[in-house]
């Protein structure tokens, strides 16, 4: 796969003198909207919203786009239609399957939102099956629109060797996927011996959610030749349904309709309009072609087609159009079957052309009311970053509706997958409230709306769950479906309850950003309160005034049925405090319990007995199992810090701590969490764009700037997961380090809070958050190498904006104020090297990037991927005469060290040749048991003679441990 830097470097213009560390103070508000001059650019006019490949790869599920309109969605083949199944490297040992709980194929998903089965159980589990399993339930595949010419057809699986200048594209800015390749087919006669150009496009309507519409444009055909137009929909992508049936209809018409496995009242219903255009000559319906009939599942019932023979007009050029209304009946019932007929029927009365516009309109409004994220310095490096950046905000709203939708459009949150794939069974996790939700409140609040109003619709089923296990107040199930009831997968107790404080707190976010009181009484308060009542019943008195939970899962997943874990006992706390709060902003002091404040207060967080303690994960978790092959899955007691803010005594220490000892096999679910946490804490350096970078580079995929859930995704190299695909839940971390990292941005009832932090990779020019909403009013927050600029574009009446510890102030819509950004690059000034430029030609694992070698952390590293010669440049930007360089080497030195300096990169002498690295903090059993910071090896190489150079070379060689997963590790270089 392609890393957004495939050099593993970042190569931005470094940081001028003009740009030197400042305080985060007010020093001026002005009172008519200025701008910084850098941000008059206009990066939307040169921007290419258009992704494209080149490359005709059938078998890599990495490079297939999809469609999707947040209430339907669509995975596409390379061929650009039809239903496509990936063969698993090895299907009964799961390896390359679909992954946890399903472990079945990966095909080209037609989903519905909300479209959930009922069955006995599923391969993959967390605990025994108590009341069935939910499952996403995929419908037919109903993009298929073939072209058969003599007897060969073009579909799904077509022959490789037939496909000539291909290419595929995918819009983020209106998701309209095209497909155009120059087709070859054997036996043809038709075209004379010359390719025949194909060329579709397809997308889910923005406005009208329940139509699809696909295109096709045949051309470099001969006038007057034959050829058969085939409309299908194919049962084959039917999964996990029952009451399979299909049919025709007069005037071009075809349907096909299922429901869930043994759900009788959610019935999907699929209408074909097909509308063959400029084919005036076409005839009556006939049967399909043999080809065109095998490339379908004409066995299952769900399958229906209907083929028409087309005289190609004297253009040589046909076009095709396929309008394809799909409803549900829990959106749309009881009239989804006549809802999905008319849309289809409706859509072809509009036409091609009218369609097209409203779709991208629809689109446009989203873009044009909420918010983007627009870097202004302008270069390949930061170019890359916007496309992931913009492709990331689309890949949540085009999997999300507006939550004033209503029932079965606007309430049904966003799996980790969203609707491209039955990944995770299309199972609501706290993914949806911790990872997708932040960004979009910040930026579109009203789609955010969505996944509280999904728990709102689960409410009284999760007071059920309580009850059922004798529980007060409510218990949300870990995974949910349409039912929201415990299951297997979706244990609701003696697991992961701090789901329960993950959905209270998007709740309390919720109304912090919208200022809603109405809202907080009728929909946030009963969750809330309810949680709270069940928390407060849940922890234990300890006798001494303390209170300890047990048998719960953190989001270490490594580590199951633990007592007292550091999120779930923080979540709680906070959860708590959040009641209180909510209770009196409303009048309801009376519901308030009397053990709420000294649960909150009293809480036990395990810490560890040192002058700079490190926070506990859980009882009986030490050093020893961290150091050894478990590690923490992902992040977990950095949480506390950042969404939490809950206070510890070393949040700083506990991020250096846990970031160190994380697996890199985990998901996409940890260095944005830390790269925000950086910018909070951090004293001096960059580590926090060196986390941002990791957030992103090595689980996006191209073409289509799609997560992937792990870093690598084969099973056999990666501890045996099959990544989820598309995962939104790594898309929705990563735009946090935009909205909350490094802009400071923090959910607070009465004031915007910020403290902006800009690392150097990004100065002086900056970053400008455009529409940030905080309940009535519109933000623009550019964070530049010198100042930040607080634009309030509107709202009414006056706005108190805070900038972290420092100052406070008024705002009003129309006036920009400008405060100094926070700048720690270049704290600790005496390396020389501290947050310059770092590259490598040597391939480095997916995370041990260059830049760690100089981001003033020794908690990230630069890794190369083997024990070969691997080479470091460090660009110090300026000559500087240099005596020494120290290096860290964290627990895995390099056998030897040479370094070399110069002028230029080109122009390097060798100053310290192949000397062997010593152990100075050999491996000890005690001191890895403990839960500390352990210093890591170092060395310190004089440099003979002094010399004067911009450009520092280091090249390791060897490893003292020579494992697999890669060479030495370089943790910090600093050069006098």
């Amino acid at each position: 796969m392609t890393s957004l830097n495939g050099e593993h470097s970042f190569m931005l213009k470094p940081c001028t003198i003009a740009c030197a560390l400042v305080a985060a103070t007010v020093t001026s508000t002005l009172a008519v909207p200025l701008r910084p001059a850098f941000e008059t650019r206009s990066v939307l006019t040169d921007f290419n919203w258009t992704l494209t490949t080149q490359t005709f790869e059938a078998g890599q599920w990495q490079n297939q786009p999809y469609i999707a309109n947040g209430y339907i969605g669509a995975r596409l083949p390379a061929e650009g239609i039809g239903f496509y199944s990936i063969v698993p490297v090895n299907e009964s040992g799961m390896d390359g399957t679909n992954g946890w709980p399903l472990f079945d194929r990966r095909v080209t998903a037609s989903t519905i939102a909300g479209f959930y089965d009922y069955q006995n159980s599923t391969l993959g589990t967390n605990f025994p099956q108590v009341n069935g399993q939910e499952v996403i339930s995929l419908i037919p595949t109903w993009n298929t629109l073939l072209i058969t010419v003599d007897n060969a057809t073009y579909a799904a699986g077509a022959d490789q060797s037939s496909i000539s200048n291909y290419s595929q594209s995918l819009s983020i800015r209106d998701g309209i996927v095209s497909t155009s390749l120059s087709w070859s087919p054997s036996n043809d006669s038709s075209s004379n011996g010359t390719a025949i150009a194909l060329n579709y496009t397809m997308y889910a309507h923005r406005t009208r959610p329940t139509l699809g519409v696909v295109r096709l444009v045949v051309s470099n055909l001969p006038a007057g030749a034959q050829v058969v137009a085939t409309d299908a929909i194919d049962g084959a992508g039917a999964l996990r349904t029952d009451n399979q049936t299909a049919g025709m209809l007069d005037d071009s018409f075809i349907w096909s309709s299922v429901s869930p496995f043994n759900v009788t009242n959610n019935t999907a219903w699929i209408y074909s309009a097909f509308d063959l255009g400029n084919s005036s000559e076409a005839g009556q319906r006939i049967d399909a072609p043999g080809s065109a009939s095998s490339s379908l599942n004409t066995s299952s019932p769900a399958t229906v087609s209907q083929s028409f023979t087309v005289t190609v007009p004297s253009s040589g050029e046909i076009v095709l159009t396929k309008y394809v209304g799909i409803a549900s009946a829990r959106a749309f019932g009881p009239n989804e079957n006549q809802t999905a007929r008319t849309t289809a029927e409706d859509a072809r009365s509009a036409g091609w052309d009218q369609l097209l516009q409203e779709h991208r309109q629809g689109w446009e409004s989203i873009w044009n009311s909420g918010g983007d994220i627009v870097i202004h310095a302008d270069t390949n490096d930061t170019r890359r970053l916007q496309t992931s950046i913009r492709a990331s905000i689309f890949h949540l709203l085009a999997n999300v509706r507006e939550g004033k939708e209503g029932t079965g459009l606007g309430d049904n949150s966003i799996a980790p997958a969203g609707l491209t794939s039955d990944s995770y069974a299309g199972a609501i996790f706290w993914d949806a409230e911790t990872w997708m939700y932040p960004g979009l409140l910040a930026l579109y609040p009203t789609f955010a709306e969505s996944i509280n109003n999904y728990r709102s619709r689960n409410l009284a089923q999760a007071v059920r769950n309580a009850q059922t296990y004798q529980r007060p107040g409510l218990l949300y199930p870990w995974t949910a479906y349409g039912l929201g009831i415990c299951s297997g997968t979706g244990p609701c107790i003696d697991y992961e309850y701090h789901l329960n404080a993950d959905i209270a707190l998007a709740q309390w976010q919720y109304y912090q950003a919208t200022g809603n009181t109405t809202w907080l009484r009728e929909q946030g308060w009963p969750i809330i309160r309810d949680i709270a009542n069940m928390f407060a019943a849940f922890v234990q008195d300890n006798g001494n005034g303390s209170y300890f939970t047990s048998n719960l899962t953190d989001p270490n997943e490594y580590s199951n049925h633990v007592k007292n874990g550091a999120f779930t006992n923080a979540g709680i706390a906070v959860t708590l405090r959040n009641a209180e709060e909510a209770a009196r902003t409303l009048g309801l002091t009376d519901q308030i319990s009397q053990n709420w404040t000294s649960i909150a207060d009293n809480i036990i967080i395990l810490k560890t007995n040192a002058s700079e303690p490190i926070t506990i994960e859980s009882e009986g978790l030490d050093g020893s199992i961290f150091n050894g092959t478990t590690a923490v899955k992902q992040a977990d007691v950095v949480l506390l810090q950042y969404p939490l803010e809950f206070t510890t005594d070393n949040p700083l220490g506990d991020l250096d701590y846990y970031s160190a000892h994380t697996s890199p096999n985990g998901p996409a679910m940890t260095s944005s969490i830390h790269s925000i946490v950086a910018s909070e804490l951090s004293v001096r350096g960059c580590e926090s764009f060196t986390y941002m970078l990791n957030s992103v580079d090595p689980y996006i995929r191209a073409p289509y700037e799609q997560f992937s859930e792990q870093q690598v995704d084969e099973y056999s190299a990666n501890g045996g997961t099959n990544p989820a695909f598309t995962f939104l839940t790594g898309a929705g971390g990563y735009l946090q380090t935009w909205t909350h990292g490094f802009t400071g941005y923090r959910s607070r009832t009465d004031r915007l809070y910020l403290d902006p932090n800009l690392p150097p990779q990004l100065a002086p020019e900056g970053y400008t958050v455009k529409g940030m909403r905080w309940q009535d009013h519109v933000i623009d927050v550019t964070v530049a190498g010198k100042y930040t600029y607080v634009h309030h574009v509107s709202g009414p009446g006056s706005l108190q904006v805070q900038i972290g510890t420092t100052s406070n102030f008024t705002s009003t819509a129309g006036t920009t104020s400008r405060v100094e950004t926070r700048r720690i690059d270049r704290t600790g000034a005496t390396n020389l090297a501290q947050c310059r430029f770092a590259s490598t030609d040597a391939a480095t694992t997916p995370s041990g990037i260059a830049i760690a070698a100089i981001d003033g952390s020794n908690a990230t590293s630069w890794v190369p991927a083997s024990t070969n010669a691997s080479s470091l440049l460090i660009d110090l930007e300026t000559a500087q005469t240099l005596s020494n360089v120290h290096v860290n080497f964290a627990n895995n030195p390099p056998k030897t060290l040479s370094i070399a300096t110069g002028p230029t990169a080109d122009a390097l002498t060798q100053v310290v040749t192949s000397q062997a690295v010593n152990i100075t903090a050999p491996y000890n059993a005690t001191t890895a048991a403990l839960v500390a910071i352990i210093p890591g090896n170092t060395s310190d190489f004089t440099l003979p003679s002094r010399p004067s150079a911009r450009f520092v070379q280091i090249t390791v060689e060897g490893a003292y441990q020579d494992t697999s997963s890669g060479g030495a590790t370089i943790a910090e270089v600093v050069v006098t």
